[in-house]
């Protein structure tokens, strides 16, 4: 949170922008799942490695690129709604997709939402039917001392 208080403090955009890079091999595309936020505008830049041509589409937002080696393509889509969005290259078999998500709407939701590397697993076999059981990271300071309680992600439980 400190960076988007900070970073290009004096610029300010009207729509939240992204840049992604996207390579399309003979094994198809890299990244082949991309997420972003509703409400942004992303910019695509297309290469080629190891094919002589290949294409990257996303016919619902109208984006067609065709990419070869050693060049690189720019594109751009705005997702303004929450979805998922294909893209693919019709002349071969390449697919992948856009995830749109709905973007937390302040600092309060980001926090209830944490972070993934928050959550641990713990095993209470004695109070629970399922012998796993996720909870954040503070909340498992609190059953240290009640026994019967072991972080399975600390190497030194």
């Amino acid at each position: 949170m400190a960076l988007e208080e900070s970073y290009n403090k004096d610029k300010t955009l009207d729509i939240p922008y992204r840049e992604q890079a996207v390579i399309i091999s003979k094994d198809g595309f890299y990244p082949n799942r991309l997420i972003v936020f509703k409400g942004e505008k992303v910019r695509f830049f297309v290469t080629a490695v190891g094919v002589e041509s290949a294409c990257f589409n996303i016919p619902d937002k109208n984006v067609y690129a065709t990419a070869t080696p050693q060049k690189i393509v720019e594109s751009e889509a705005f997702f303004d709604k929450v979805g998922v969005f294909q893209f693919n290259c019709p002349n071969n078999t390449y697919t992948g997709r856009v995830m749109v998500l709905e973007k937390a709407s302040d600092k309060e939701e980001s926090a209830r939402r944490g972070l993934a590397s928050d959550a641990v697993k713990i095993w209470k076999p004695k109070e629970t039917p399922s012998e796993w059981v996720q909870i954040k990271r503070e909340e498992l300071k609190n059953l240290k001392g009640m026994g019967d309680v072991m972080d399975l992600d600390n190497k030194e439980d």
